[in-house]
């Protein structure tokens, strides 16, 4: 396939004017003369950006579904959903819930990678709790409560012994008591661990971090930074996190949950590779829904939609986020002012990076799979290109 006629998107700028060639779902030249051309499959960017396909660590589902719902119609769905929207790989996420119910999510996503032609975007699962401050914790957000635990190494085997290897990435807070030794068991396994729903100290995540954590889920969202205990001040996560420059972070890009200056903060302190930008949707995304379930239809809790985020119905606190990423692309380039190119390390190559694949994906270079996304000047989806096939 030939792809001719786009601004391509690369990590230091904008090469204009660009003539991408595919072979074997691979980008073989960026550089296509016309007697190149003859003989191929063509597609006429007409002028419109090329970015490499959006890549997303954090995802609960879209369409009207969510993973928890545990059957793979909602993950087909839900990765249908995204991959419009010019995603073309993402982990799957689960809520906290019972073992039982995190058990039959990762049976739905066997199934799913069975079945689907789609199998392929969803690579593996990530699991966002249950291992987290419970009841009248602010930083539990909108987690369900009444199954929040501490680290259980048991569990953690039986649920590894039915995933086969799918479970990439499990979050947790790292001041519990047997935090720091979950996260190194599942590192000694080669399973990344990231802070989340935390409010602990600085000093309580320093100690994470060299136990094993690497990553912060939704950073400034449900973690900690400086505040007053009992007449004594402490830092947090947030300050922990900038202190160490083995840890990398992701940030929600719907608008709403993250203001601009807090971006830029992040990205100038800990460099733009090493920041990830997600999406944290919920089934809502994609959809014009303004109430509906976080987490499974069964056991889900309740969220309205208000202002362009979900909510808890007592507004106490946000509850996912209803974008694509094409949304935060959006937002990243129109409301925050920041070039393209950058905003192309935030959601295709710094989640490239974190998940080691960046030598296949994340980036438009010779070499590396033609996973594409052609955007117009409004950054809204034209085409989108997996594996050198037009997917949308």
């Amino acid at each position: 396939m030939i792809v001719s006629g786009v601004r391509a998107v690369l990590p230091t700028g904008i090469l204009e004017d660009c003539c991408v060639r595919i072979e074997n779902g691979v980008i073989a030249a960026l550089d296509c003369p016309d007697r190149e051309m003859a003989g191929y499959e063509s597609l006429d960017g007409g002028g419109a950006y090329l970015f490499p396909g959006f890549i997303d660590l954090h995802v609960h589902g879209g369409g009207g579904a969510d993973f928890m719902d545990a059957t793979p119609a909602a993950f087909e769905t839900a990765v249908r959903t995204h991959l419009a929207h010019g995603t073309t790989r993402l982990y799957p996420t689960a809520m906290s819930a019972t073992e039982e119910d995190l058990a039959a999510f990762i049976a739905a996503y066997h199934t799913f990678k069975k079945e689907s032609p789609l199998a392929a975007l969803a690579p593996g699962l990530h699991l966002e709790g249950p291992y987290f401050q419970g009841a009248g914790q602010k930083s539990s957000g909108a987690q369900p409560k009444g199954v929040l635990r501490l680290p259980d190494l048991a569990e953690v085997d039986r649920l590894l012994a039915l995933a086969h290897g799918a479970i990439l990435r499990w979050d947790a807070a790292p001041e519990l008591a047997g935090a720091p030794a979950f996260a190194s068991y599942l590192k000694a396994r080669g399973i990344r661990t990231a802070v989340a729903h935390t409010d602990a100290t600085a000093e309580e995540c320093a100690r994470g971090f060299d136990s094993g954590f690497s990553h912060v889920t939704h950073f400034y969202n449900a973690t900690s930074m400086h505040r007053k205990r009992e007449q004594t001040v402490y830092a947090g996560v947030v300050e922990a996190t900038y202190l160490d420059d083995r840890v990398s972070i992701e940030l929600i890009g719907d608008g709403c949950h993250i203001p601009r200056e807090d971006i830029l903060l992040a990205m100038k302190i800990k460099g733009a590779e090493a920041v990830s930008v997600i999406t944290d949707a919920t089934r809502i995304a994609g959809t014009d829904c303004k109430t509906a379930k976080l987490g499974s239809l069964k056991n889900g809790t309740d969220v309205i939609v208000e202002d362009g985020v979900a909510k808890l119905p007592d507004r106490s606190s946000f509850a996912g986020s209803i974008a694509t990423m094409d949304r935060c692309l959006r937002v990243l380039c129109e409301r925050y002012g920041i070039m393209p190119s950058t905003a192309s390390v935030l959601l295709s190559l710094a989640p490239a990076r974190y998940m080691g694949i960046a030598d296949r994906k994340g980036s438009i270079a010779v070499g590396k799979d033609a996973d594409l996304c052609l955007v117009t000047e409004d950054y809204k989806i034209k085409n989108v290109i997996v594996g050198g096939e037009i997917a949308v």
